[in-house]
């Protein structure tokens, strides 16, 4: 299937949305359950995926628990990621399919397993994925993270090779990590994106000086604002900075910040898969407890068959 649309939903609208299936995830964090205790009247199949050997600190009883009483199938998931076909083709019929996923607890292979089996089915005559994500509160880093290196998660299928590198960079919070990046991959062009209007002003503050070294040697013309709460704009505006580049650059696009831009990221690269989609690994770092903050995001992608 294709993806036909994305749809921005009001958080408003939350506590009445219909599906045919739940899937969400079981984490640490305080904020695992608002999706689930928004839509508690949701009549239909819920499923909690469950790490292999998860933190268990923090909140992670207490969100056991809750996922417990309110009668959510849970489902262990190996180091090899979800068995997406066992999971979803015993609700996926000939008539399109309603998916409500809470995607803010999950790993970035997670969520991109579930719009890769999507887009990689040809029986189906169309789904509405709605993807709905609980973001986090401003959290201060007490010690900078260290890139243990820069990792293909998707890498281009079999693109024809090009002499110029473009990288697309997703901006976070942390100090000196968008620094190390480039150091390693050392672009010939490069576009930082960040959010802004963000959740909290004190990210898009904290964003400009933990990275002004590298907001200092890219082109202001370079330097790209996207809306978190609108993904089908995050959409086009990656769309339209990819598209000029590709018959000349080899392209990587490493989306840092909010799983927003990450998730949209991972849609431009189904539409153009000759695209590299990396993240970077991390050196041990303690865990925190992100508590929620602001409204959700929730966006509808209508996946559409061949008539």
């Amino acid at each position: 299937m294709e993806l036909s649309s994305i749809e921005h939903i009001s958080p408003a609208d939350l506590p009445d949305i219909k599906a045919d299936f739940f899937v969400t995830a079981l984490s640490h964090e305080e904020r695992s359950c608002n999706i689930a205790r928004a839509t508690e009247s949701l009549q239909c199949r819920k499923v909690v995926l469950v790490k292999n050997n998860p933190h268990r600190e923090l909140d992670y009883k207490s969100n056991e628990e809750y996922f417990q009483e309110k009668g959510f199938d849970f489902i262990p998931v190996p180091d090899e990621g979800p068995d997406f076909d066992s999971l979803l083709k015993p609700v996926a019929g000939n008539e399109k399919l309603d998916i409500l996923i809470d995607c803010t607890s999950m790993p970035q292979y997670w969520y991109y397993g579930i719009l890769n089996w999507f887009a990689e089915n040809d029986e189906l005559s169309g789904a509405c994925l709605r993807f709905t994500y609980t973001m986090a509160g401003f959290v201060e880093h007490e010690q900078a993270l260290k890139v243990k290196e820069v990792k293909n998660f998707v890498r281009a299928g079999a693109p024809r090779m090009k002499e110029r590198s473009a990288l697309i960079l997703g901006l976070g919070q942390e100090a000196k990590v968008s620094e190390d990046i480039l150091k390693r991959l050392n672009p010939d062009l490069l576009f930082l994106f960040y959010a802004d209007p963000a959740v909290e002003k004190r990210f898009v503050e904290q964003i400009f000086v933990n990275n002004h070294a590298t907001i200092e040697q890219t082109p202001i013309r370079n330097l790209v604002a996207y809306p978190i709460h609108n993904a089908k704009s995050i959409y086009q505006i990656l769309s339209d900075t990819v598209l000029p580049l590709r018959d000349e650059y080899s392209i990587t696009i490493i989306p840092q910040g909010p799983k927003i831009f990450s998730l949209v990221s991972m849609l431009v690269q189904l539409g153009y898969p000759e695209i590299n989609l990396s993240y970077p690994k991390f050196k041990r770092h303690g865990i925190h407890d992100r508590k929620s903050s602001g409204d959700p995001v929730i966006i509808d992608l209508i996946f559409e068959g061949d008539e």
